[in-house]
């Protein structure tokens, strides 16, 4: 029998039973007839009015209670209520109770899966033993990369002895970029060539103390580029009454650190912290642990309590909050749990101690010592010492260009703080110098930051005395820039004086190869630095490649026969003191990066090298193939990340590639094989708009050309680059050399090879006219 549904349509009125019409027999006497057929039309006639308005009401109703609950899971998918979750959330797979580990590790291996090590969870009310067990996939085509996470089983036993039994299953995805990547959404130093997906490796308990009921975990993975190393998850939970597991939340740490607990609500140490920090700026994602179990992310938009009359200075901290100025947001959050004492929610004291926690950190980057000077101003403007910033700019003119420049960089989170302190009333004046600073920076590039219009100066109340600072900071950029203007800044206290001073274009980006000394005797000290033993380990930095007037130069900077090393400094000094990274190779394929400190430079026979201190890389290097430590400013350089390759189409190929290896003779039998099995990337290296193939030869296909008597070198791997006609662009399985990264595509024109031979890093450029990297 068909299951009747649950609720009727409210446009068609319940079904009833036909009128059936008069028994035509006739009556026995003496009876009589009462018709009463035409009365019930008579009351549908008077009822059907008002029951088809009710029923058309019930369903636009319905409708618009549709409507809205739809509209609120856009906007927040964790909005479902609990009664309707149950319904439309597929509940984790659910195993038979007789299904045991060695079942378990059968039905893995079936699906080319293995099972991890079983970690233990405690035990329930009942007395039993739980634990989570890992299955885990290999990545395909990716080589030293640990198992990623295909799904987390949860086992139980009754008691010591018994065996495990398989109670659930719960699927486990790979991140998405910008799960990920979030944290770098305004950043201006975004990872470049990030994977398609983000594995997940690790199963992690996050440890105690905590006031959270069941047992949380992380799962995690680790990615690395240009020195960082970016620690990513996602938040499990398990409960072990009900033995059911839930993942909670994505997260991504740009300090490599895990999820801590704290205590945000003042319920206990039952809430999360994620460090999304970048750089100097300080981001800490807070989030409370609810019922549910789930989470409920620290907001800076909403406010969470009936604030009455206070409801427009509520809005006011959080506007603070959100433009970074953290120790205002806090007094005002502070001033309202006063003026609120009955209606302060747990939300509205997470704001306020996470308000605290965000200022805590920018006041001990404020008053903390800094090596490279224009990291100081910068730890000052980022705590809203606006005076104490500018004073300290005005003090060292030497340093404007090095601010500039990360101010031009900014993609709205300084400038979001300066234009909030801007609207605050009776502002600190110096920070309209530092708004027409940062419109100055950000003149020649596309603005990305809302209200930053060039006439923003001219619509605020600007002191004189604040436009009279301004105008001399930039007489004094102009000035530095320029080194052979009246008045040009060529010395520093720790530099031999300069006789002849030399213009030289500001450098971008550069490329390195680093050596280790001793302390420097000789040379020019930047501004704040001095030639100490203390500092730590010395390199001097050879300079391979340099970015100048929007093109890459080979080589390195094109001095005079008498250029000064004080009228040098100017030109590198804001990408010399932007965080440069130096690389240490553990592998032909495996570099360790570690920081940099340019400390200042030295030139010899109008060749100039930078001087930089940094941990000490002269132990654990490898032996024999290891290449020499490689040094790169900030977004100079992109490696291909292995698990963005695909496999190429081994028939189209066939033909170029014979021809390059084995010239005018047949193809061995296999060939083929081999080259469906190559990693390949798809990137436009010659700036036409095409992508060229890039090839590489990993060990087992170098071995195969071996085999096939190929005079390869197998010490490091080869590379082949074919057009989009499969024409071969650059090969070095001959050449005694082999490619290491490409230079940034973000920066303007074609892409350059850098590539490694007997003696050091040289960059190849793209050659239109020949068709080749040369």
């Amino acid at each position: 029998m068909p299951r009747r549904p649950p609720f009727p349509s409210p446009f068609q009125p319940p079904l009833q039973p036909p009128l059936q019409p008069p028994d035509p027999t006739p009556s026995p006497p003496g009876t009589v007839q009462v018709w009463v057929g035409r009365r019930p039309k008579r009351l549908w006639r008077w009822l059907g009015l008002p029951l088809a308005l009710a029923s058309l009401g019930g369903g636009l109703a319905l409708l618009g209670l549709s409507f809205r609950l739809g509209l609120r899971l856009m906007l927040d998918p964790e909005a479902l209520p609990p009664a309707l979750g149950r319904l439309y959330r597929s509940p984790p797979l659910a195993l038979a109770p007789a299904i045991t580990l060695d079942n378990l590790k059968q039905q893995a291996a079936a699906a080319q899966q293995r099972l991890g090590d079983p970690i233990p969870l405690g035990q329930t009310g009942e007395g039993q033993d739980l634990a989570i067990v890992p299955l885990l996939t290999e990545v395909g085509g990716v080589k030293d990369q640990p198992p990623a996470i295909a799904a987390l089983a949860l086992l139980y036993r009754d008691g010591p002895g018994e065996p495990l039994r398989a109670v659930a299953t719960l699927p486990v995805e790979a991140l998405a970029p910008e799960q990920v990547l979030a944290p770098w959404l305004n950043s201006p130093q975004a990872p470049t060539a990030a994977p398609a997906r983000f594995a997940l490796t690790q199963v992690v308990p996050l440890p105690p103390p905590t006031a959270a009921a069941g047992t949380w975990l992380t799962l995690e993975g680790t990615w690395q580029q240009q020195g960082l190393t970016l620690r990513y998850g996602h938040i499990l939970h398990v409960d072990h009454e009900a033995q059911r597991l839930t993942l909670i939340a994505p997260w991504s740490s740009p300090t490599n650190r895990p999820p801590q607990w704290a205590d945000l609500d003042g319920d206990g140490p039952s809430d999360l912290i994620i460090d999304e920090t970048v750089g100097l700026e300080p981001a800490l994602r807070g989030l409370r642990v609810v019922a549910g179990p789930g989470v409920q992310p620290v907001s800076w938009v909403q406010v969470p309590v009936n604030a009455g009359a206070q409801a427009a200075a509520y809005q006011q901290a959080l506007r603070l909050a959100r433009g970074g100025l953290w120790h205002p947001a806090q007094a005002h959050l502070a001033r309202l749990k006063t003026a609120l004492p009955d209606r302060w929610p747990p939300a509205a004291e997470a704001q306020l101690r996470l308000a605290e926690r965000h200022g805590a950190i920018s006041r001990q980057q404020a008053e903390q010592d800094w090596s490279t000077p224009s990291q100081q101003v910068l730890a000052l403007l980022i705590d809203g010492r606006w005076e104490a910033a500018l004073a300290r700019l005005e003090a060292s003119p030497e340093l404007v260009p090095a601010v500039l420049n990360r101010l031009g960089v900014d993609r709205g989170r300084l400038w979001g703080r300066i234009s909030t302190a801007a609207a605050l009333p009776a502002p600190d004046p110096a920070v309209y110098v530092w708004g027409g600073l940062a419109l100055k920076a950000q003149q020649n590039q596309p603005s990305n930051q809302d209200g930053a219009t060039p006439d923003w100066l001219q619509r605020q109340p600007v002191p004189a005395a604040a436009r009279q600072r301004l105008a001399k900071v930039l007489t004094a950029q102009a000035a530095v820039q320029q080194p052979g203007a009246a008045g040009a800044l060529t010395e520093s206290p720790a530099s031999p004086a300069a006789s002849v001073v030399s213009t030289v274009p500001a450098v971008a980006a550069f490329i390195g190869q680093a050596q280790p000394i001793a302390v420097p005797k000789a040379g020019y000290a930047a501004p704040g630095q001095s030639f100490e033993a203390w500092r730590g380990q010395w390199y001097q930095i050879d300079l391979r490649a340099v970015y100048q007037d929007l093109a890459w130069q080979k080589g390195g900077l094109a001095l005079s026969a008498t250029a000064a090393p004080a009228a040098v400094w100017p030109a590198v000094q804001a990408v010399a003191q932007d965080a440069p990274q130096l690389l240490r190779w553990a592998s032909a394929t495996t570099g360790i990066p570690a920081a940099l400190t340019v400390r200042g430079l030295a030139v010899t026979q109008a060749t100039p090298v930078l001087l930089a201190t940094g941990p000490d890389t002269t132990t654990g290097l490898a032996d024999g193939a290891a290449m020499p430590p490689l040094v790169f400013s900030a977004g100079a350089l992109l490696w291909l990340d292995a698990s963005q390759s695909q496999r190429p189409g081994a028939a189209a190929i066939a033909a170029p590639i014979t021809k390059a290896l084995f010239g005018d003779q047949p193809a061995p039998p296999g060939l083929s094989e081999v080259l469906a099995t190559l990693p390949q990337h798809s990137l436009d290296l010659t700036g036409d708009g095409q992508p060229e193939r890039v090839l590489t030869w990993d060990p087992a296909a170098l071995a195969q050309l071996q085999d096939w008597r190929v005079q390869v070198d197998t010490t490091a791997p080869k590379t082949i680059i074919l057009s989009t006609d499969n024409r071969v662009l650059y090969s070095d399985v001959f050449a005694p050399q082999t490619l290491v990264a490409l230079t940034n595509p973000a920066l303007d024109g074609p892409v350059g090879l850098l590539v490694y031979r007997a003696g050091g890093y040289e960059l190849l450029a793209w050659a239109a006219a020949n068709e080749q990297f040369e």
